[in-house]
């Protein structure tokens, strides 16, 4: 999978840019986060990812927008990659 994290600059102190850095962190997922700087106009963002959006953090895997935090928890469900616990079901390698 190729996932990226579009956030905001000042992601540490943002609790859904953690949970879904710590998600991602547990699986284990390997990713990439771009930020931006706070006052970064929301058309430059929208540009960045290839589709309109209006806040961040925004995920994109494989080329799909996925959305935010609760999005990628359902898609890792649907994938099988977690539980409904969050807890891994596969292995890294797979």
């Amino acid at each position: 999978m190729d996932i990226i994290l579009y956030m905001w600059e000042d992601y540490e102190s943002d609790e859904f840019s953690g949970k879904i850095i710590t998600l991602l962190r547990l699986v284990p997922l390997e990713f990439k986060i771009h930020s931006f700087e706070k006052d970064t106009d929301m058309n430059v963002v929208s540009k960045t990812i290839g589709e309109k959006v209006r806040k961040l953090p925004q995920i994109v895997v494989d080329g799909e927008k996925i959305g935010g935090y609760y999005d990628l928890v359902e898609y890792l469900i649907n994938k099988e990659v977690i539980n409904y616990t969050g807890a891994p079901k596969w292995e890294k390698n797979n």
